[in-house]
């Protein structure tokens, strides 16, 4: 019985090593981009204040609040790959990954937790500073076609935005003791 389960493990883990592979740059850009933290996030303080309840019954605060946001990182790869070429997804990787796509992003966490509550957005460290360089490249990026792509709506209500959300959701719920 153990050389089953331990083969079956095994299968598990080399499945979702595969799975994180089939698109790296994807994974590296939701990464930099942290929208698997955000998205997970989001997700948990729905859940949280009681908004899913309804839908989805009483969930358990403690385990909602453990959720990894890493259990999701590959979902939100399945999106940007749905939505955005390899050539843009590497332009917008190099911008994520520029001094400045990183003060955008630590910029938007900082202001996501102010506003929604510290409890499940992550804590970025720090003032904002941001020197006028970086407020240019930023524009620069957020005004582009490929800008408006990623920080608007083509990425993030996209139909496979839409179903990994859902997909979000019902794991959160099955997981945590929803209906």
């Amino acid at each position: 019985m153990k050389p089953i389960a331990a083969m079956l493990v095994l299968t598990l883990m080399v499945a979702a090593v595969a799975q994180g592979e089939d698109s790296p740059k994807s994974v590296a850009l939701t990464r930099a981009m942290r929208s698997d933290e955000i998205a997970v996030a989001t997700a948990k303080r729905s859940f949280l204040n009681g908004s899913m309840d309804q839908r989805y019954g009483k969930t358990s605060a403690g385990c909602v609040k453990r959720i990894p946001y890493a259990d999701f990182t590959s979902g939100w790869a399945r999106v940007i790959d749905s939505v955005l070429s390899p050539q843009e997804i590497d332009a917008a990787l190099t911008f994520f990954k520029s001094d400045a796509g990183v003060k955008y992003v630590e910029g938007l966490l900082r202001r996501l937790r102010a506003r929604e509550g510290g409890e499940v957005f992550p804590d970025v460290p720090g003032k904002e500073d941001i020197s006028p360089a970086q407020s240019a490249a930023i524009s620069d990026f957020s005004s582009s076609e490929l800008g408006r792509k990623v920080m608007g709506k083509d990425l993030t209500v996209s139909p496979a935005a839409e179903a990994f959300g859902r997909e979000l959701v019902e794991k959160i719920a099955g997981k945590c003791g929803g209906k």
